[in-house]
């Protein structure tokens, strides 16, 4: 019997030895440690154009990173149910994620050449496996051919499944059903992503809910939530919330539009919100004003 063999120290030490997935938003990456963390799954949360696709895309390719430059150096596996997957932003991303572990490289004296070896912008589209799927019963023998591949010993340490929402939402009507095929879905995902140091990303939606904002009055008051119901929070272990930064949005700038990532529910840090930017580039920090 392995009960209680585990000690907290010893979760400790196997959680310091992990290495996060960068997103390239800096303050993002500071406030889980070193990225957005393996071993659990990390739900993405917002309104169609928060960045939520963008974001996955970016993060395909940051995966690739060698790891003598802080990276993962695996492959993706995106699951996409929405067409949103677009292999020219890729390419994109790919080129100046390229060029930017060219400069770090050089900075550290290091032959750049020698450590991108295995990751380029030509091999960027060769490390992410893409399937489309239509219903939740293509989606469980995605992730059952996935369990088989790691299994044998494919080094994936990405699984993206864009989006979530639409899946469940557009193609299960019953509540309780849906409730079911989340569970079924999101468990073996679960037990791959700690099994394997999996990094997991789902992308939601968000819907309006009708609450009483004060029962004297009896006034409803309209609240912006995450779709798929409460009992879905409970199957991940961190959420960021998208959205774009309204206060700061100018129709006469020529900048790109500023958006902001809330870490809403979270292992590290209590609710911390930052800011970034879509860029040509692909995701991008902004350097907080003083």
């Amino acid at each position: 019997m392995r009960m209680f063999k585990t000690s907290a120290l010893d979760l400790w030490k196997e959680e310091e030895n992990r290495t996060g997935l960068v997103t390239f938003c800096k303050d993002l990456d500071l406030a889980f440690g070193s990225g957005i963390p393996e071993g659990m799954i990390t739900e993405l949360c917002g309104p169609p154009g928060s960045g939520k696709t963008q974001f996955c895309l970016q993060l395909s390719v940051n995966v690739q990173i060698p790891r003598q430059l802080g990276g993962l150096q695996g492959r993706a596996a995106y699951l996409d149910t929405n067409y949103g997957f677009c292999p020219q932003r890729v390419q994109e991303m790919a080129q100046a994620c390229h060029s930017h572990c060219r400069s770090i490289a050089l900075l550290h004296k290091q032959n750049p050449d020698e450590i991108l070896a295995g990751f380029s912008e030509a091999t960027a589209l060769d490390g992410i496996l893409y399937s489309h799927v239509t219903d939740c019963t293509q989606m469980l023998e995605a992730i059952a051919v996935l369990q088989n591949k790691l299994y044998d010993g494919e080094r994936i340490k990405l699984i993206i499944l864009d989006s979530l929402s639409f899946l469940i939402r557009n193609t299960i009507p019953s509540s309780m059903k849906r409730m079911r095929r989340l569970h079924e879905i999101l468990t073996p995902l679960h037990k791959l992503a700690h099994r394997f140091g999996c990094v997991v990303i789902v992308t939601n939606d968000v819907t309006t809910r009708i609450s009483d904002s004060d029962s004297y009055e009896r006034t409803e008051t309209p609240q912006i939530v995450p779709a798929l119901g409460g009992s879905h929070t409970h199957k991940i272990n961190q959420r960021i919330f998208l959205g774009q930064d309204e206060s700061n949005y100018d129709f006469h700038s020529q900048h790109q539009p500023r958006y902001v990532a809330s870490i809403a529910k979270g292992h590290f840090l209590p609710t911390i919100t930052v800011p970034f930017r879509i860029e040509t580039a692909g995701i991008r920090g902004i350097k907080q004003e003083v």
